[in-house]
């Protein structure tokens, strides 16, 4: 059995209390004087899962399933906090001290942010940040104003909020709060780094006639996602959910080789080649067939092998690799994920949007999601059950799921598709 999915099986038969659902219990006091905190914001990254601290600084959220979640707590003049944790593994009540806040414009102090940076760099900031999807229009950023811009003499543009985002995902359902962290664009290289934290509030919840419309949406995008392809991944079922990947490294150039092998070997350029046979069959007394004569048909293949000449030396392998050769446990609940060269992945079961055909004629003759990895410092990322991936700066994603993983097409890490 594959050690990948041998590991994994396991664990269904060792962690069962893994899968339990777990709460989590806190304080949060100031770090200076250490008394209470309230209305700070606590809530796990990336979920609808949260809550804010009473008078006494204390919390409560309960309904948390298995897996390892960012734990953020922010409040006003104070430095936001957060941590990995497992809430099956933590003290039964948390105390969280936060740090006064120093100035968050300090980044800014050198060169002042542009006066009219939303008017300058908005247009562009909301189509990396909110997308070109084709739900994009339903997903409205609602305080811009709190945004600050400022362009740097490396030609990249940076982007600031002193309070978090709120965003309105009315195709999804959801009501984002999202604190930006950092925003990087070059201008130049068109690469984009950006990072922070969200919060989701689940729609639904106040519009129950809008419930069926939300649950389609969201199984519509979660589909050949990147949230998707972690989940499958680590439950090894790549090619049961229509994952599937290739490897992008170079190989030798195998006709190439031959053809020069075949030049030397025939230094008049004549290179004859067998294109076909023919045969006459008769039947014999017995009434069984035999071959009386054959005819070999032969011709000239210089001209093949004088292109393969012209091409490169390496060409691009595209064999399949699969999840157990590039996959490994890294512990218990963790998947690991490594491959020395880049790596092809399709999605064979949705076909892309127009929107995405039309930007570039590369993709017209697309018929299905196509994506690439690059780890970019030949280190492993890591995985977990829920689709959390942390050690990011080590991995570059290119092809759909740089335009698709937007925030008008961003699932909670809580979010488990009901048509599954």
């Amino acid at each position: 059995m594959p050690r990948l999915q041998l590991t994994l099986l396991l664990l269904a038969f060792t962690g069962q209390g893994l899968f339990a659902q777990a709460v989590l219990r806190g304080k949060v006091i100031g770090d200076e004087n250490k008394k209470p905190l309230a209305s700070a914001s606590v809530y796990l990254n990336n979920t609808s899962l949260g809550t804010t601290s009473n008078e006494q600084g204390s919390f409560f959220i309960g309904n948390i399933p298995a897996g390892k979640f960012n734990l953020i707590v922010s409040c006003v003049g104070y430095e936001t906090y957060t941590v990995l944790i497992d809430p099956h593994q933590i003290p039964k009540e948390l105390i969280i001290s936060l740090k006064t806040k120093s100035d968050e414009l300090k980044s800014f102090s050198v060169t002042p942010p542009e006066p009219d940076g939303w008017k300058i760099w908005g247009a562009l900031f909301t189509e990396l940040f909110i997308g070109t999807t084709p739900h994009s229009n339903d997903c409205k950023l609602m305080n811009h104003e709190v945004i600050k811009f400022r362009k740097n003499p490396d030609n990249t543009l940076t982007a600031y909020a002193n309070e978090p985002l709120q965003i309105m995902n009315y195709n999804l359902g959801y009501e984002v709060k999202y604190k930006l962290q950092d925003f990087q664009y070059d201008l130049v290289t068109k690469r984009i780094n950006y990072s922070g934290y969200a919060f989701f509030t689940d729609m639904g919840k106040k519009h129950s006639n809008r419930v069926r419309r939300y649950t389609k949406a969201r199984f519509e995008d979660y589909k050949g996602s990147l949230l998707h392809f972690k989940r499958a991944f680590y439950a090894n079922q790549l090619d049961a959910q229509g994952f599937e990947m290739r490897n992008l490294g170079n190989i030798p150039n195998f006709e190439k080789l031959r053809a020069k092998r075949l030049f030397a070997l025939h230094r008049d350029s004549v290179i004859l080649d067998t294109t076909g046979l023919s045969f006459t069959v008769h039947i014999n007394y017995k009434r069984e067939p035999y071959i009386s004569s054959s005819t070999e048909k032969t011709e000239d293949s210089a001209d093949y092998f004088k292109k393969k000449l012209r091409e490169p030396d390496s060409v691009i392998s595209h064999e399949i690799v699969s999840a157990d050769s590039i996959g490994f446990a890294a512990d218990s609940t963790i998947a690991g994920l490594f491959f020395k060269d880049s790596l092809e992945v399709s999605y064979k079961y949705k076909s892309i949007p127009n929107r995405y055909r039309a930007l570039s004629k590369d993709h017209k003759h697309e018929e299905y999601p196509v994506s690439q990895f690059v780890f970019i410092n030949q280190r492993p990322v890591y995985i977990l059950k829920n689709g959390f991936l942390y050690k990011t700066e080590d991995l570059k994603v290119t092809g759909y799921w740089a335009w698709w993983e937007t925030m008008a097409t961003l699932l909670p890490y809580d979010y488990m598709p009901k048509n599954e």
